[in-house]
């Protein structure tokens, strides 16, 4: 089969475990999608990812796959970061979160997060979770956002 364009995922996540695991889940789906991961461990590299100047030859990502319990800076900080931002606001936001709770749902939606998605445990359900981002995201035509 041969490869849809690129989707570049800017995944903001603190735990190394889980990125791995993140990041294999994304790999297996690569016959169905190219995707290039760009990685964040924290909200401060994201926002340094997004924002700063030596990156704007970069492509920006076209979608946000963000942990919403970071540490130094939260989930929902850069959520309203980059809602607040002109041009970075187009970019889709996956909030990914171990968190089942109303309020930080409720919030990352106040914060025009564009999805609000609960970690699943174990391979097989991540790899689930991914096809489905993938259906979903992929089926909608994610459009380019340009600088």
């Amino acid at each position: 089969m041969a490869f849809r364009r690129t989707i570049r995922l800017l995944v903001v996540e603190d735990n190394p475990a889980y990125l791995y695991l993140i990041q294999k889940a994304f790999s297996d789906r690569r016959e169905q999608t190219r995707w290039e991961l760009t990685v964040a461990i924290d909200g401060e590299e994201a926002l340094h990812v997004l924002f700063e100047e030596e990156n704007k030859r970069v492509p920006l990502p076209d979608l946000i796959l963000l942990d919403w319990d970071l540490p130094n800076l939260s989930g929902g900080e850069v959520l309203q970061r980059v809602k607040q931002h002109k041009e970075l606001r187009k970019i889709p936001v996956l909030v990914f979160s171990a968190s089942e709770d109303d309020r930080d749902v409720h919030a990352a939606y106040d914060n025009h997060a564009n999805g609000f998605i609960t970690k699943p445990g174990g391979d097989e359900a991540l790899s689930a979770t991914v096809e489905a981002i993938e259906r979903f995201w992929i089926a909608l035509r994610l459009p380019k956002v340009q600088r």
